[in-house]
């Protein structure tokens, strides 16, 4: 079932700053988890993300290094902020930025939820995205393993 409060409230949240693709990207999300607690990689396949593609990294939990790795980041996100994170740590976003993104991705994946936030774009003075992180299982797995980040301009 939906959790259309969820949706409601970041859409009143950021009311006069937020991309409003985000709230159908968070919106297909939570259509999509059915009766499990996060979608498998089945729901969120290219063919039925080709709408938001473009604008969705996928960060990988890597147990071991209590790290994300970076597997795929959208041509959108590179073209927004001048670079492509492809291959890199969360932990490397977190030193160049002095942010806390890795604590934030595991925040979204110990609790199966989704975040959704406005956030500055570091390489472009004024200028904000929506940005949502979804936790996402492996196929045919119920356990999240990996993180979408989805960001979309505001300007």
């Amino acid at each position: 079932m939906m959790n259309t409060a969820f949706i409601e409230l970041a859409a009143n949240k950021h009311r006069d700053e937020m991309n409003f693709r985000a709230l159908s990207l968070l919106a297909y999300w939570y259509s999509a988890c059915g009766d499990r607690s996060v979608p498998d990689r089945h729901a969120f396949d290219p063919i039925a993300l080709r709408d938001w593609l473009g604008f969705i990294s996928i960060y990988e939990h890597a147990p071991t290094l209590s790290d994300f790795t970076n597997r795929l980041e959208g041509t959108l996100i590179s073209d927004m902020t001048g670079q492509d994170w492809t291959g890199q740590k969360a932990s490397d976003v977190d030193r160049s930025f002095g942010s806390k993104f890795g604590d934030e991705l595991s925040e979204v994946l110990e609790t199966c939820t989704p975040s959704i936030d406005i956030v500055p774009i570091f390489q472009k003075r004024y200028r904000t995205a929506t940005k949502i992180l979804m936790p996402v299982a492996g196929k045919g797995n119920d356990k999240a393993s990996q993180v979408f980040l989805a960001m979309f301009p505001n300007w």
